[in-house]
């Protein structure tokens, strides 16, 4: 692949530097500070910007470490300074991005523009529909993905596609300042992670050949037609892993095509129709039991609106009409948060 140079004055252009900062405050629930100052005139900020990064010897500060449980997971976000380290961040990858992302497989999602979730969910669905040959189902998770990251063969890894040296500092200064691994929390780290698994996915198409393919960040799901393809195709991945100081996870497992669901993305995928995830569909039976108990109260209507995203994508109307619509609409749910809004946070009798 063709090295890049010359990125560098694209990274610190007035324009690039304007929409990171719109890009960075975008998301801000609580504007203040130096956040509601670059949001309502960044003009001011990008001269600033453009000076530090100009003298050669920018320096990221140390993040904020934070802890937050996701139901039986405990995760640890590491938060980088507003500014000007966010806005860094979002202006070196709205250049680099496509340079990355060149060699991206297909149906890697997650954390891609336009390829979520609901991408992941898509293709497995036209994988069932369109391929009556499946057979066999594979699905692996990466263990510790995120923490598991070698930053210094990172550092390489991008060294083959770029060749800007302040650019190549910039990187080197956002991995070093994060500490080990990838930090969950940095908006570069979702770019990079994929861009680290790039010869894995090559490696799944070019060299295991498996028919149907599908990664979402850390998981992944295999169809084909071959149970022995797809344990070899296993253990060939695995020593492909091992070369990046990584591994899957030991609960990996191979099972014939709906015989059981594929649990992915969110969802339960069997033949010819999918529904929710069971922790996703108690929590959202339990916010209505809560509404129908308690009312309405913020909280439990914004969960309530949440879990309906879910469903917007699978066969969930006979259910919702049955029993969710007599206690809480979807219209009155969102009727009542526009009410709750504009009282600028005042609780509402209903």
């Amino acid at each position: 692949m063709k090295r890049v140079g010359f990125l560098f004055e694209k990274v610190i252009s007035e324009e690039n530097l304007l929409r990171a900062i719109k890009n960075a405050t975008k998301n801000k629930k609580n504007r203040r500070g130096i956040v509601l100052e670059c949001h309502e005139h960044p003009e001011k900020f990008v001269k600033r910007i453009q000076k530090m990064l100009e003298s050669g010897n920018f320096q990221f500060a140390p993040p904020i470490e934070k802890t937050r449980r996701e139901r039986k997971k405990i995760r640890h976000i590491k938060v980088p300074q507003f500014f000007p380290d966010q806005i860094v961040h979002w202006a070196l990858m709205q250049v680099i991005d496509p340079i990355i992302n060149r060699g991206m497989d297909r149906y890697c999602c997650g954390s891609v523009k336009g390829r979520g979730g609901i991408a992941a969910k898509k293709a497995i669905e036209k994988f069932q529909k369109k391929d009556p040959k499946i057979k066999y189902v594979l699905k692996a998770d990466i263990h510790h993905f995120f923490e598991s990251v070698d930053t210094e063969l990172l550092k390489q890894k991008f060294r083959r596609v770029i060749k800007d040296a302040k650019v190549l500092y910039l990187i080197d200064g956002i991995l070093d300042s994060g500490g080990s691994g990838l930090p969950i929390g940095y908006y570069t780290s979702q770019g990079f992670s994929n861009f680290y698994l790039q010869q894995f996915d090559h490696e799944v198409k070019q060299k295991v050949k498996i028919k149907h393919y599908v990664r979402y960040v850390d998981d992944v799901v295999f169809l084909d037609s071959n149970k022995r393809k797809l344990h070899k195709a296993r253990l060939l991945l695995e020593g492909t892993l091992r070369k990046e100081h990584l591994h899957f996870k030991g609960d990996w497992q191979i099972w014939k095509a709906y015989s059981r669901p594929i649990d992915f993305v969110g969802y339960r995928f069997y033949k010819g129709y999918t529904i929710l995830r069971k922790k996703l569909f108690y929590s959202l039976t339990r916010a209505v039991r809560k509404i129908k108990q308690f009312g309405m109260r913020v909280r439990q209507v914004t969960r309530f609106l949440s879990y309906t995203g879910w469903t917007k994508r699978i066969n969930f109307k006979k259910y919702y009409l049955e029993h969710i619509k007599p206690i809480i609409s979807k219209g009155r749910a969102k009727r009542f948060m526009s009410w709750y809004a504009h009282t600028n946070g005042i609780p509402l009798t209903t």
